[in-house]
């Protein structure tokens, strides 16, 4: 299994509308800026319709190939909401 990162994931105006994951864990598309993209783990203590906006998760990539140097404190990505087709920002932690 990959290293986990804690992470903030700030949900789009859309996805709170249409109403936060209740998943406790999710496998979908993120990027950097720029960037290509990678599936990204997101694991949550709580589902997000429990935590609010922003939600906290643990997260990690599935594949060795991806840019795990890149999951830094400070580090954001964009996340692919299934519900909206439209990104929420992942910003790593620790």
């Amino acid at each position: 299994m990959m290293k986990e990162h804690r992470a903030r994931i700030t949900w789009s105006d859309a996805q709170v509308r249409h109403g936060l994951p209740r998943l406790r864990e999710s496998t979908d598309p993120a990027w950097f800026d720029g960037g290509e993209t990678w599936s990204l783990r997101c694991r949550f203590d709580r589902a997000p319709t429990q935590q609010g906006n922003p939600s906290e998760a643990h997260i990690s990539f599935l594949v060795e190939e991806a840019p795990h140097e890149r999951l830094v404190p400070g580090a954001v990505l964009h996340l692919f909401e299934r519900a909206t087709s439209g990104h929420a920002s992942v910003e790593v932690l620790e």
